[in-house]
């Protein structure tokens, strides 16, 4: 399948609270540079100034004057059928998938086939937050020589590279289009109060175990409809726990 559309089309870059407007500027830039111009800005620190568009230079101008600013992570991933997280640092228990953007890079290619994808990238000071990094079917980690602290559009210029190096054939696949970013909150929604009321867990382990759970279903790539019928489950398991196990029609 060729990827008619451009090399860029349906990857969403999404910056979470940036601080510095002439960094979003330098993303701009390093985006315009490797074919992505799709920008969401999640709560930024402050709006694009001039500074921002003289990083961006005239070239990528045109990224900052369609980027999009939302105030929730939520809204930026809206419609997303797949979400990359990146980070510098290691750290224990993703929800995703762990890799380099160069192992990464083709699966990107090969699900926008399905619909938009999602590139998060986390504050200048910090980056992502535990919670935003399990939104995420995979976590890139961007190796460094040591030391891992990278400029957010260092990072943004890396990882447009690896997905542009990416381009060209995608992979076929005969699966159904994978559930929306907003169709996985709601089953992990559901899924939270079921292991609640079931007492799984207790409230203090129950961050981990919702880690694992959330992990195993960023591998499978639920689609839409596989997300719904684990939702009608649960209904009906908890439904049936509060009326001793008869059938709701």
């Amino acid at each position: 399948m060729k990827d008619a559309a451009g090399p860029g089309a349906r990857i969403r870059v999404v910056l979470v609270e940036p601080r510095e407007p002439r960094n979003v500027g330098a993303a701009a830039r390093a985006m315009k540079n490797f074919g992505l111009e799709e920008l969401v800005l999640v709560n930024p620190e402050r709006p694009l100034d001039e500074a921002a568009y003289r990083l961006a230079t005239r070239g990528a101008s045109d990224v900052l004057e369609r980027a999009r600013t939302v105030a929730t992570l939520d809204e930026a991933l809206s419609g997303s059928v797949y979400v990359v997280a990146t980070s510098a640092r290691a750290r224990e228990g993703y929800a995703g998938e762990v890799c380099t953007p160069r192992e990464g890079a083709p699966r990107v290619r090969a699900m926008t086939a399905e619909g938009p994808v999602a590139l998060l990238f986390g504050r200048e000071n910090f980056g992502l937050s535990n919670e935003e990094m399990d939104r995420a079917h995979a976590v890139w980690r961007i190796p460094t020589g040591g030391y891992a602290s990278l400029n957010l559009a260092q990072a943004v210029l890396l990882v447009a590279y690896e997905v542009f190096l990416a381009r060209g054939e995608l992979l076929e696949t005969a699966r159904p289009r994978p559930a929306a970013a907003e169709e996985l909150e709601r089953l992990f929604a559901d899924l939270e109060t079921y292991l609640t009321q079931i007492h799984y867990t207790d409230e203090h382990r129950l961050e981990g175990a919702m880690r694992a759970f959330r992990r195993m279903a960023h591998r499978a790539l639920l689609s839409s409809n596989e997300v719904q019928r684990l939702r009608g489950l649960l209904r009906q398991s908890r439904w049936a726990i509060a009326h001793g196990g008869e059938r709701v029609d």
